[in-house]
């Protein structure tokens, strides 16, 4: 096992600090030395407002308004009270360190609150680089220690809603013990600085993800989710004698050590089935052929208990119908109590009128008084349920009175981010937005019992008058995740009047960013979930289109309207991928969709936004397309390792070059191609592991740009005031260092744009600002757009 310390380098090519929102981006020659300063250049965020899956809301029980929160690819954050936002914990981490973006798990110390250890890892597959790691902070997250760990992790995998593995023994902090998934458990004695495997504890989880379109021949253990301790079994320096801990296995399903760890074994009387004897089981997404309810929760409640949630699935996509429970458990009298939410109406579709239960969390002032969620009640809404009786009785924050008519005994306000209501307004009883769904993240304050925060697949709500429930008075919720930002962001264009920025997004489509730090409503007609390009006609910016889910969408008003093309391609898949473009003029259209299986769609083109398609002539199916920027009979298509061009206007084209970077196994995710603004024939390509290159005839030639050892992303903006060239930027890793780049000499030269504390994770995409020089937007894969300007 490695431990990395995360020293702060004063190097030439970066500048210092975590946490920093500005930094002094010296000037490098080809050589690599600093030239000169260029000022102050800070970072911002271009705001969604939430948009991804919030798995994970832990806070510290010994000190006020410390909340932590973790995502699935976007990383993890933490709360400001004073300015009442998340900020962001992992920023410097970069390109090859994405899979830490993942985050399977966070322990808050009580003890000692400043202390801090997230479980960093997205994927347990074998085409994941490295190993997973824990970050342990001493300063609240400032700063972190990178400790290699001898096994992956599944921070965006399925069943990443339970929780939390991650626990400090609260009478004895050294002690650290994580649930790995399928690697058995681990234990630290030194505050999660080295590990060790509890050789002692006897299951490692024997159920795996057996839902055959997510991971194809990779067998995903959702091994240990949780650890609780009793921390009234031991003396504060002497460590807790009783610890619990969850597995997903066939078998026993909850095991306890009264030894601190020493020996343990099944924890007597835990409700479940068990089957003994099976080595091994698939478990399905959307139900468990054996009707086993498994524990996705497990808690401790300051009254002395165990509380744990249990459903047939492990989520986040399950549904509460398949079945579930919440049970307590007792430490002081050694009993259980069956304290589930109400019952589903009987229903003969459904396997069981059992409810099935997304997260729980007990209010530490009061703690008879619960809150749990259901987990994916997709029609109508999901449920909260509250008790102030230690689960007895339950009541609903909705409830249909006559059909349909359905009573809310809470408001919400989503104003921070419009788009939630996904632009459409439901027939009762659905409602836009919903109350959520994939709620696996749920916490009431400690401090305070009128604050509440929950997750969703798409947000953070949180409300502060929780309590008003009691009194039949409404809850008040709203959107929370102010600073958090967790979009996939697959393709921008920055226009050079109108909207300053246009994005295409994995899972909630993209914007057009009217205001840069307003968050802007859905785009509908036609609604398109996962955008994978978006174009702008260079000579006519009001003409944009946008492609993705097997749609294309054109607006001819800057982005204030959109109208579906009239007729599609025959045979385009829903699935993420593809490209379109749109001549300089705006008079044509080239579509390059995915096809469904099976079915291989040559790119297409139209002159009449989409009543007619037409195929290309000399195209292979799904070659990616660009067009120029100056000439509008001008296109560019790339496919295997073979470079195309057009002079006809799409209707045909010849293949003009077989560049060299073509057996790079990276390009399969990481080609990345643009055409100059202003330069006619100018082609640039951010070619992965092969670097960066470019090319002054349209393709024909090509010259490697000196010092790039990796390019990810490449995208141009408003040229400085005594250069003839626009402003060329890429995410690259530059004569050793992973950065993101400037230069206004054609690459001659280059500007450190970002420091090391401003990394972000990977670039999908990256383009300079059309009208303001030096102002760069870079979409990354799980922390939103990300831009940086001169003050």
């Amino acid at each position: 096992m490695k431990i990395v310390s995360l020293v702060l380098l004063v190097i030439l090519l970066f500048s210092v600090g975590f946490l920093a929102t500005a930094c002094v981006s010296p000037s490098v020659t080809e050589e690599g030395g600093v030239t000169d300063t260029r000022g102050i250049r800070t970072m911002k965020q271009v705001k969604v407002v939430g948009g991804g899956y919030i798995p994970g809301i832990i806070f510290n029980p010994s000190e006020k308004d410390l909340w932590y929160l973790r995502t699935d690819i976007g990383g993890a954050y933490r709360w400001d009270p004073s300015s009442k936002k998340w900020i962001p914990l992992i920023d410097f981490l970069g390109p090859e360190d994405y899979d830490q973006y993942g985050i399977a798990s966070i322990a808050t110390d009580p003890v000692e609150p400043n202390r801090l250890i997230i479980a960093a890892g997205m994927y347990t597959t074998d085409w994941t680089e490295g190993p997973a790691e824990m970050l342990v902070s001493e300063d609240y997250g400032e700063t972190f220690t990178r400790v290699e760990m001898p096994f992956r992790m599944g921070g965006n995998m399925p069943g990443r809603g339970m929780g939390e593995r991650l626990a400090i023994d609260p009478n004895d902090n050294r002690i650290v013990y994580f649930g790995s998934f399928g690697q058995g458990l681990w234990r630290s004695r030194d505050h999660g600085y080295t590990w060790e495997r509890v050789e002692s504890f006897p299951v490692t989880g024997n159920v795996y993800d057996a839902d055959f379109y997510t991971y194809v021949g990779h067998k995903f253990f959702y091994g240990i989710p949780w650890v609780v301790f009793d921390p009234t079994s031991g003396e504060l320096g002497e460590g807790s004698k009783h610890i619990y801990v969850g597995v997903i296995d066939t078998g026993p399903t909850i095991y306890e050590s009264l030894d601190g760890g020493d020996s343990w074994h099944p924890l007597e009387g835990q409700p479940g089935k068990i089957f003994e004897g099976v080595k091994e089981h698939g478990l399905l997404s959307s139900n468990d052929p054996l009707g086993k309810y498994y524990p996705v929760k497990g808690i401790y409640s300051p009254e002395g208990a165990l509380i744990v949630a249990y459903h047939a699935g492990c989520g986040p996509f399950n549904s509460s119908y398949e079945g579930g429970a919440i049970w307590k458990f007792s430490f002081n009298t050694r009993t259980w109590e069956d304290i589930s939410l109400p019952p589903h109406d009987p229903d003969p579709s459904h396997r069981t009128n059992d409810r099935g239960v997304g997260a729980v969390a007990v209010d530490w002032q009061h703690p008879q008084v619960l809150v749990a969620s259901t987990l994916n009640e997709w029609w109508p809404d999901e449920i909260l349920y509250r008790s102030t009786d230690g689960g007895k009785t339950w009541k609903p924050i909705w409830e249909i009175t006559e059909w349909p008519t359905r009573v809310d005994h809470y408001t919400l306000d989503y104003s921070l981010a419009p788009w939630l209501d996904w632009g459409t307004r439901k027939a009762p009883p659905e409602e836009s937005p919903k109350l959520g769904w994939m709620i696996t993240a749920l916490a009431i304050d400690p401090f305070n019992s009128d604050v509440m925060m929950y997750g969703t697949g798409a947000t953070l709500y949180r409300t502060e008058n929780l309590t008003a429930w009691d009194r039949g008075e409404k809850v008040h919720i709203f959107v929370g995740a102010e600073g958090i930002e967790e979009t996939a962001v697959l393709d921008l264009e920055s226009l050079p009047e109108g909207a300053p920025l246009v994005s295409g997004m994995g899972d909630i489509g993209g914007f057009v960013h009217f205001e840069l730090d307003k968050a802007q409503p859905m785009i509908t007609n036609p609604y398109i979930g996962s955008v994978s390009d978006v174009d702008f006609a260079e000579h006519v910016p009001s003409i944009i289109i946008r492609m993705g889910d097997g749609t294309l969408g054109v607006s001819r008003d800057g982005g204030k309207t959109w109208k579906p093309v009239p007729r599609k391609l025959k045979g385009t898949s829903k699935n993420w991928g593809g490209s379109a473009a749109i001549s300089a003029d705006g008079t044509t259209i080239v579509w390059a969709p995915p096809g469904e299986e099976g079915v291989e769609i040559i790119p297409h083109w139209s002159s009449d936004y989409g009543r007619t398609w037409t195929p290309c002539e000399g195209l292979p199916p799904f070659a990616k397309v660009i067009s120029d920027r100056v000439n509008p009979s001008r296109f560019y298509a790339y496919k295997d390792g073979v470079w195309y061009e057009s002079t006809d206007g799409a209707r045909s084209f010849v293949l003009v070059n077989e560049i060299d970077f073509k057996v790079d196994p990276s390009l399969i995710t990481e080609l990345n191609m643009r055409a100059v603004f202003g330069k006619e024939g100018h082609l640039w390509v951010a070619a992965g592991k092969r670097g960066l290159l470019r090319s002054k005839d349209g393709g024909k030639t090509w010259e490697r740009i000196p010092g790039v050892e990796w390019a990810r992303a490449v995208g141009f903006g408003k040229a400085a005031s005594d250069s003839h060239y626009p402003a060329v930027y890429t995410q690259m890793k530059y004569r050793g260092g992973w950065g993101v780049w400037q230069s206004d000499d054609e690459g001659k030269t280059w500007l450190r744009v970002n420091d090391s504390s401003q990394q972000c994770g990977v670039a999908m995409c990256i383009t300079g600002d059309r009208r303001v020089y030096g102002r760069v937007y870079m979409g990354t894969n799980g922390r939103g757009i990300v831009y940086w300007e001169f003050e």
